[in-house]
């Protein structure tokens, strides 16, 4: 019979921590522009011995030192417990407000923030858009009833996604009087709209664009399922006309949009600000931080006095060393990932150098494992510091994540990286004879000759990551 009892034992073992400073060091390093804008702001908000360095001003002499006052070994001064009159300290507090501490509005800059806020639109909605053309076109309000059904039942590809016979016995109409309202709303802009499957829809689009093409409207009704797969021989053959003639009509079928509602779909702009700036200087190539919003960050003097000569109780004096210790990390970190930021960087162009001169066919393999050893930092810093960071260089503006690729071995030795090779093979089916455009077999041949050596199935795997289409479906008929 098993034996058990409550036993006390101390075993010791190894576990590797990470501070609350660390953790914030970490956070702050993958933290992009944008979100280390707001996180700063948030730290203002809440930590109220942060303050910002007012800007184009000389420095702020430091406050007196307190002959009582020690150094700690990094700088930063213990403060000791003297006498302090707060009552008599009160007025000063509000001081810092005058000097822009205060974050409520500027009076002086409502007027602009509110001419600001009047000219910000919101775009109209699909729906919206629908609804605003049913109410100028409906007969009665038994038509519009009809067509406010319909119009809800209209996706945002603009297809009418709902059943008739359903409308019809919700509205109390009959089914052909559901169907001349639909027709109705088919009439509407985006031309397209309301169709029940994409023939209808590009049907719809054919009798406004092309009305005088009889056999466009042939190709769409009857043959659209081949022409995806480029039957163009067959398509001919059934329609009694030339391959070239079906080529000029799936020419003008491409003129015309299958999904007319994405037409009026909104979505926000993305905009990207870049974090680092390469400009080339003659021969050398200049790496520096960009000019982003951040705020210079400084702890509130008036603080620091509180500590040297404040009769504040310990809890009190606790509290205020707390945030300036906060305020003091805060700031370290964020100049740390600046720093880091900027020697990655720079470790990054000095290997891009021949990318930066002449484009993406010379871009170099690199890891990220190689830029760790070159900055003296682990592989994981590189991975956080370069995502979500940008780089403006004289090719363009690209994340700091594009300049690391897998290298393929050449039969001189070299490496290269796997976004040239895209590359080549992107500009090989460009150049093509597009009646006979190259195989995926011809294409790893084709790069054989230049001394790269890879297999039919790694050339179809970079094609189809360039989004470009098998050989079959690239073949035009002229």
């Amino acid at each position: 019979m098993m034996h058990m009892e409550h036993r006390l034992a101390q075993t010791q073992t190894q576990r590797l921590m990470l501070t609350q400073k660390m953790q914030q060091a970490i956070q702050i390093l993958q933290l992009s522009g944008l979100e280390l804008e707001q996180y700063i702001q948030q730290e203002l908000e809440t930590n109220p011995v942060l303050d910002i360095a007012p800007k184009l001003q000389e420095p702020a002499p430091e406050p007196p030192r307190d002959q009582n006052a020690t150094t700690t070994s990094d700088g930063s001064e213990m403060l000791d417990d003297g006498p302090f009159d707060l009552d008599s300290y009160a007025h000063s507090l509000i001081e810092p407000h005058s000097m822009g501490r205060d974050l409520s509005r500027n009076p002086e800059a409502d007027g602009r923030r509110e001419f600001y806020e009047n000219s910000i639109t919101k775009e109209e909605s699909f729906t919206s858009r629908l609804l605003t053309q049913l109410r100028f076109t409906a007969s009665d309000d038994r038509t519009y009833a009809i067509g406010e059904q319909i119009v809800g039942e209209i996706d945002g590809r603009g297809y009418f996604m709902g059943s008739i016979e359903q409308i019809a016995q919700e509205s109390g109409a009959s089914v052909e009087e559901v169907e001349k309202v639909l027709q109705l709303v088919q009439r509407f802009e985006p031309t397209g709209v309301g169709a029940r499957d994409v023939v209808e829809c590009l049907l719809l689009q054919i009798d406004v664009e092309y009305p005088d093409e009889p056999e466009l409207r042939t190709l769409v009704a009857e043959h659209l399922e081949a022409l995806e797969h480029r039957q163009i021989p067959k398509i001919a053959k059934d329609m009694g006309v030339a391959p070239e003639r079906v080529e000029q009509l799936k020419t003008l079928l491409a003129t015309l949009n299958p999904w007319p509602g994405h037409e009026y779909s909104y979505e926000p702009t993305q905009y990207v600000t870049p974090d680092v700036i390469v400009e080339k200087d003659e021969d050398e190539f200049l790496v520096y931080l960009a000019d982003t919003s951040l705020p210079e960050l400084r702890i509130n003097g008036h603080y620091r006095q509180m500590l040297r000569t404040g009769n504040m109780t310990r809890e009190e004096k606790q509290y205020v060393r707390d945030k300036v210790e906060s305020a003091k990390w805060l700031i370290r970190n964020i100049e740390q990932r600046q720093n880091t930021i900027l020697r990655i960087a720079r470790a990054i162009v000095d290997v891009q150098r021949e990318f930066l001169d002449k484009g993406v066919e010379c871009i170099k393999p690199l890891t990220l494992q190689e830029i760790a050893d070159v900055v003296g930092v682990h592989e994981a810093t590189v991975s956080r510091t370069t995502r979500g960071k940008y780089m403006q260089t004289p090719q363009g503006l690209f994340e700091m994540k594009y300049f690391f690729s897998p290298g393929l071995r050449k039969d001189s030795g070299e490496s290269q990286s796997s976004k040239s090779v895209q590359s080549l093979i992107k500009k090989m089916i460009e150049d093509e004879d597009k009646a006979r455009p190259l195989s995926d077999q011809k294409i790893a041949d084709m790069l054989k000759t230049q001394g790269i050596n890879i297999a039919r199935r790694t050339v179809t795997k970079y094609r189809e990551a360039l989004s470009i289409l098998p050989t079959s479906l690239r073949k035009v008929y002229q």
